[in-house]
């Protein structure tokens, strides 16, 4: 095997393939990089046995050759030294050669290395699952649904279905939820003629890599479902991800549809508020904050008290508040995530007591709710 190809572009696929790629594992194969050179272009595989990603780079990118081919070839390269070696390297152009079977120089201006490879047959048999029947999705609308959904799931896997993201489709309608018994995100989504019905979990953890990888364009991506493994298709880039075992809680009536108390106020200046507050209440194991409703003043009190640290009050005046006076403390962090999940404009707050589930959403979005349980304090 024998080819030169632009360093740039293969920092790129690299940067992909790279998220794959196990920090310990008792297979040393999956430690490398699956290169694959054909006489259509370079495939990269990685794999850590719960992601599995794989590019394809052709001959010729927008018309100008980025691959040259002296003989093709394959094997499997030091995954974490290989990727190291050419984002040092000094140069555009990166040569790439194989000798008595498992050996790899990487030749680029003045610099030579030589890794130690090994032979592809010893790359674990990973079947990509593709069929005739994809979902078709937005990019953005993914990332959208990633970013609003994915901070919730638990990260304890006492139960390990709650460290994923419970996607389910039925009646022309996707809802997607993620909860970690102590907090739950909600986006319900429209769409016509999507797929057959399923009810799907997949891992945090996958997701988080996934949007990396995703732009906001409103370009389509295909996902297949199959085999308790979902692949997303994404231009010559494929991941794929084993979905998690067992059966999503049912949430419906978790969610509160009706509330006594609530009000709106600026985004900017609730985020603001709660973030100097978490100073104070960010060394406390819960992360406690209480809020203050008072009606007849049209504000919020946001308050945190730690005896070690000091204390904080802040005062936000709302842009309306319906209902009475309210006391109820929370996580300071969990309404910084949430409120990170929300468009910024108006935020709703919606309450129904002080030991009640509450909920935040936007004022113009009616697909996404963050729903927090408050915290009982002495």
């Amino acid at each position: 095997m024998k080819i030169k190809i632009d360093r740039h572009l293969l920092l790129t696929q690299l940067s992909y393939i790279s998220k794959a790629i196990p920090s310990k594992t008792p297979l040393p194969a999956l430690m490398g990089i699956k290169f694959v050179v054909s006489e259509e272009g370079l495939y990269l595989t990685t794999s850590d046995s719960d992601i599995t990603i794989n590019t394809f780079l052709p001959l010729e990118v927008n018309d100008t050759q980025v691959i040259q081919i002296d003989s093709i070839g394959s094997i499997i390269i030091p995954g974490k030294y290989f990727i190291e070696i050419i984002k040092k390297l000094n140069g555009d152009i990166i040569e790439i050669s194989t000798f008595e079977g498992h050996y790899v120089i990487i030749k680029c201006g003045r610099s030579e290395y030589t890794l130690n490879g090994l032979d592809v047959s010893e790359y674990p048999n990973i079947e990509l699952i593709k069929h005739d029947n994809p979902i078709h999705l937005e990019k953005q609308l993914l990332k959208t649904i990633i970013r609003q959904t994915v901070f919730s799931t638990a990260h304890i896997e006492n139960r390990p279905v709650l460290t994923g993201v419970n996607f389910r489709y039925d009646a022309d309608e996707l809802m997607c939820i993620a909860t970690d018994s102590y907090r739950l995100s909600k986006k319900v989504i429209p769409l016509n003629k999507l797929h057959e019905p399923f009810n799907i979990v997949i891992p945090g953890r996958s997701l988080i890599e996934l949007s990396k990888i995703l732009d906001d364009s409103h370009d389509a991506i295909d996902v297949y479902l199959a085999h308790n493994q979902v692949l997303f298709q994404i231009g010559n880039i494929s991941f794929q991800s084993r979905l998690l075992d067992g059966e999503y809680p049912e949430t419906k009536d978790f969610v509160p549809t009706t509330f006594g108390i609530e009000i709106k106020a600026n985004y900017h200046e609730l985020y603001e508020a709660f973030d100097r507050a978490a100073l104070i209440a960010r060394d406390q194991e819960s992360k406690v904050v209480k809020l203050n409703i008072l009606p007849n003043e049209n504000k919020m009190l946001i308050t945190a008290n730690y005896p070690a640290i000091g204390k904080v009050e802040e005062e936000v005046q709302v842009e309306m508040i319906s209902g009475g006076e309210l006391r109820i403390a929370c996580s300071a962090l969990f309404i910084l995530d949430a409120l990170k999940a929300i468009n910024k404009s108006s935020v709703i707050m919606s309450f129904n007591g002080d030991m009640y589930p509450f909920i935040l959403r936007d004022q113009y979005d009616e697909t996404t709710i963050q729903l927090i349980v408050p915290i009982r304090t002495e």
